[in-house]
């Protein structure tokens, strides 16, 4: 993992796909597909040294976890989306502030290239999560 990372604010939220993606199992390829990535923007991807689809590993106080990264070249600098999700999930805090549902938007993060780490399928993630490695 290399330790030069980028500061970053982590937004999240629900996605078309996402959503037709989860009707199919949240278990399946196509919901792993359509939750796993973290779309950025060309300077911040530039400064990670990444290209699309290589592993980029968020950070925030809450947890960190391995996504792919994407282009999305509507984004703000330093502005990063998950798809809503169990890789958000591994990532946002889990306070609601009595509203019920935990914070999506506008959490501090750190981006790392992760080459060489995989990406986990959701139930290795969920593992992972529950057994606190």
């Amino acid at each position: 993992m290399s330790h030069v990372g980028v500061e970053a604010t982590l937004t999240s939220g629900r996605t078309l796909k996402q959503g037709r993606a989860m009707e199919l199992g949240k278990l399946g390829p196509e919901y792993l597909k359509e939750v796993s990535f973290c779309e950025m923007d060309k300077i911040t991807l530039d400064a990670l040294g990444l290209e699309e689809g290589d592993p980029v590993r968020i950070e925030t106080l809450h947890g960190s976890v391995v996504v792919s990264c994407k282009l999305d070249r509507r984004a703000e600098p330093g502005v990063v989306f998950i798809p809503c999700g169990p890789y958000a999930n591994a990532v946002v805090g889990p306070d609601t502030e009595s509203t019920g549902m935990p914070d999506f938007k506008g959490v501090s993060a750190k981006l790392f290239a992760a080459k060489g780490e995989k990406v986990l399928d959701v139930k290795s993630l969920l593992k992972q999560m529950l057994e606190g490695a």
